[in-house]
């Protein structure tokens, strides 16, 4: 992933988000099941894919955490 797609993607909202996790989680199964018929010619798209979905479930996380932060603090103000 390029450093401008993961600035697009700190932009996205939770359900877009957590919508990228979901594709991306069906794209590593597709690609594990190609390599295992054979049919993948190049196994580092597993790796990059893997990656790139780490990166979306780091910037979800701290999204959530961002969110579950700022509701704790408005209340009391």
């Amino acid at each position: 992933m390029k450093k401008n797609d993961l600035t697009q993607i700190k932009g996205l909202d939770l359900e877009e988000l957590k919508l990228k996790v979901k594709v991306l989680k069906t794209e590593i199964a597709d690609l594990a099941l190609d390599k295992n018929m054979k049919k993948l010619k190049d196994i580092t798209k597993i790796a990059k894919k893997k990656k790139d979905l780490a990166q979306i479930l780091t910037v979800l996380r701290q999204k959530e955490l961002l969110e579950k932060l700022e509701r704790r603090i408005v209340p009391r103000l």
